[in-house]
């Protein structure tokens, strides 16, 4: 059983400017065997019982959530040894094309099932350049000139801070394309979790444009509302629904928790960085 624990030290989201810090409770399950079909009457099946489960509790979906999901386009940064692909840490563009662009820095998780997410908003010309083409030489060089500024903090130093990695050393290493279905969970009508089917397609970036394959990899991330209310922030429901809802879907179908990040079970699957 696992034993998730809400930050304790800090707030759960902080912004300054450009910069964001986001320490994450978070818990994902492998789902690559999952359709989306049997995923959903599961999601139906909890939608009618978890307020039995949890007292408060109360499931919501945006309209069309289920039929239009968003892709968000990852573009995952290392050195050519991959040295961050084993820390659990990564460092990674995100981007939509309507909606946002910015880099991260995630530590690995910690025993409580938190991720320290350090993030650089991107505006302007460098929003755009990153989500016209996210791993083109245009968005790259957005990415590698914030890398090696020393005059504003940045995902780059926390990450060389934290493991000594250096961030001017770092290149585009996968791509990953992410449908993702979202759901919402309320305690008492206030936002408490925010939650996600994620269907993603990935590719080799170390390899020529006409070598690369995609592969798929799919996953449940059952995550607190980022910018949760204090209050709701200190309720213990918040963590027992991560606890039902990650034991529940186990138990559907017969899968894990992964403590594998998107980028190391994507380097697996395309078989990178001796994975």
């Amino acid at each position: 059983m696992i034993s998730p624990k809400m930050p304790e030290s800090e707030a759960v989201y902080r912004r300054s400017g450009d910069f964001v810090v986001f320490n994450q409770l978070a818990v994902k399950i492998e789902m690559d065997e999952v359709s989306n079909e049997d995923y959903y009457a599961w999601l139906d099946d909890m939608k009618a019982t978890i307020g039995d489960l949890v007292p408060g509790a109360e499931i919501a979906e945006k309209d069309q959530a289920r039929t239009t999901p968003p892709l968000n386009t990852a573009i995952y940064y290392d050195t050519e040894d991959f040295r961050i692909l084993e820390t659990g840490a990564l460092l990674r563009t995100s981007c939509n094309k309507i909606t946002h662009a910015f880099c991260a820095f995630k530590a690995a998780q910690d025993e409580n099932h938190v991720r320290r997410d350090h993030r650089y908003v991107f505006d302007g010309e460098e929003k755009a350049a990153i989500q016209a083409a996210p791993d083109s030489p245009e968005a790259v060089a957005v990415v590698q000139r914030l890398l090696a500024r020393d005059d504003i903090e940045h995902p780059g130093r926390h990450l060389e801070e934290e493991y000594g990695i250096p961030r001017t050393e770092l290149i585009p290493t996968v791509r990953l394309d992410d449908y993702r279905y979202t759901f919402f969970v309320w305690l008492d009508k206030r936002d408490a979790l925010r939650c996600s089917i994620d269907r993603a397609f990935v590719q080799n970036l170390r390899l020529p444009a006409d070598q690369r394959e995609e592969r798929p990899v799919s996953e449940v991330e059952l995550a607190i509302y980022p910018r949760i209310e204090e209050e709701i922030a200190g309720d213990p429901r918040v963590v027992e629904l991560i606890k039902v809802l990650s034991e529940n879907l186990c138990d559907r179908f017969s899968t894990r928790i992964t403590s594998d990040i998107k980028y190391q079970r994507s380097a697996t699957a395309l078989g990178m960085g001796g994975r």
